[in-house]
């Protein structure tokens, strides 16, 4: 799950329940106490999403019986994977974030987190009637008229005549039928029409929005197709897909394409995985996409944090290489009090194993601001100050017994990108302590 999403720690079903009286009818109490729903019961996930939307969100929504129903972990990881590459790419002309969503669904979900959480504008288009007519009432009911446009449009086109292209767009979001059509139709007389099966967790849905005749793939290559026609007002396209057998021919539709850089990530929420796709026809934009490490064994741990270094950023510290790299980021390791053990060692891949005894890294900004203004005032830190400091230290020593084991990778990606890899092994705060060594070493790994 993204380290962003609010939903890493999940929510307290009883404090739900008691809170809210529509979703208390949906909660059961086994006999250890615990309150649980049942995600198979397509009113309490519906119950469930409007509830976290109310209160996390301060977002009055309706969701109707007969259409796919948003799980807010999912979709959060999709957005905040959108934001991680808006802020990776060279910023646009505008500080005006204005993003397109195809497909909005029943409650525009999308555009409504967006504006709620980032105050992100959207254009949002929708094939279906009764999801269009939903979106339009949501976004009255929650005052987001000036920040999401709802347009209705037919399913000859997702983008081409649907979007004003005289104005420019940040990027494109979709969460295209993951299904073939075809695959739920009769195979004789005899037998009856099945009905779609809808994700686990997803409630109930209408055909439309989970299959389509050829599938994800061939949704997404028109998709594709119609991005390429509009290039020149969208900097960044994305997309969400449902199975990783997709995500090959899908990314040779992007070669095909000409697409000059594209990136793919995992989102993981529970039991449920998706994956997402992005790509951009702007030669000074690039998606670095490092490859993710596998493990050995089939138990699957989180997925390692990523961070990538272009021969630009790079141009006044030398060589560029994947020695040199791994060299400094050694030495910012070593700053940290880390014991350091080499593991691969191979031109183009080497990696490093690390252990932390104590936090070292936890406000670090803090401490250097600190320790500066005792340099220059030129006098030693206040006793009281101090022994406060030392006290924390201690206790942090003495209760928690700290220690972190990660694995830092550096690999070529290609002849101008080289990744970092961090994957947390054990210990500490787990990924949480992770994410803060990777922001002190992007603070500190490109300073001259």
């Amino acid at each position: 799950m993204h380290p962003r999403n609010p939903y890493r720690i999940p929510p307290d079903f009883k404090e739900l329940a008691l809170k809210f009286p529509e979703f208390r009818k949906h909660a059961k109490q086994k006999l250890s106490g615990k309150i649980e729903i049942d995600f198979k019961d397509a009113a309490a996930v519906r119950a469930l999403s409007t509830v976290l939307l109310k209160r996390d969100f301060n977002l009055e929504v309706e969701l109707p019986p007969d259409r796919l129903v948003p799980t807010l972990p999912l979709r959060l990881n999709y957005l905040l994977w959108v934001e991680d590459l808006l802020q990776s790419a060279k910023p646009a002309t505008e500080q005006l974030v204005h993003g397109i969503d195809i497909g909005t669904g029943a409650c525009c979900i999308y555009p409504i987190l967006a504006a709620r959480m980032k105050g992100w504008h959207f254009t949002a288009t929708e094939t279906d009637e009764v999801n269009f007519k939903c979106s339009v009432d949501t976004l009255e009911r929650n005052c987001l008229q000036t920040h999401v446009t709802v347009v209705k449009v037919s399913a000859e086109s997702m983008l081409h005549g649907n979007i004003d292209t005289t104005k420019q767009y940040d990027f494109t979001m979709c969460n295209p039928p993951f299904f073939d059509s075809d695959s739920f139709g009769p195979k004789s007389r005899s037998e009856k029409r099945p009905s779609p099966m809808c994700p686990k967790s997803g409630g109930s849905t209408s055909a439309t929005e989970i299959a389509v005749k050829g599938g994800e793939v061939k949704f997404i290559e028109t998709l594709i197709k119609e991005c390429h026609e509009l290039k020149p007002c969208v900097r960044l396209f994305t997309t969400m897909v449902g199975h990783k057998s997709s995500l090959v021919p899908i990314k040779a539709f992007l070669k095909e394409a000409g697409a000059c850089s594209w990136n793919e990530t995992e989102f993981c929420q529970g039991r449920t995985t998706r994956w997402g796709l992005a790509w951009t026809f702007c030669d000074n934009i690039v998606l670095a996409n490092p490859p993710l490490s596998r493990r050995k064994n089939n138990v699957k741990g989180p997925p390692p944090l990523n961070y990538s270094i272009s021969r630009e950023q790079w141009s006044s510290k030398g060589e560029f290489s994947v020695a040199c790299v791994l060299l400094k980021s050694v030495e910012l390791l070593n700053s940290l009090k880390m014991e350091i053990r080499k593991v691969k060692e191979k031109k183009d891949r080497k990696a490093v194993e690390f252990i932390a005894k104590e936090n070292t890294w936890s406000n670090q900004r803090r401490r250097q601001r600190e320790e500066k203004r005792i340099a220059n005032q030129g006098f030693e830190q206040p006793e009281l100050k101090k022994a406060k400091i030392d006290a924390a230290t201690l206790e942090q020593q003495n209760n928690h017994k700290f220690r972190l084991k990660g694995l830092l990778l550096v690999e070529e990606t290609d002849a101008d990108f080289i990744s970092l890899q961090l994957q947390w092994i054990e210990g500490g705060l787990g990924r949480e302590s992770m994410n803060q060594i990777l922001q002190y070493m992007k603070n500190h790994l490109l300073e001259k």
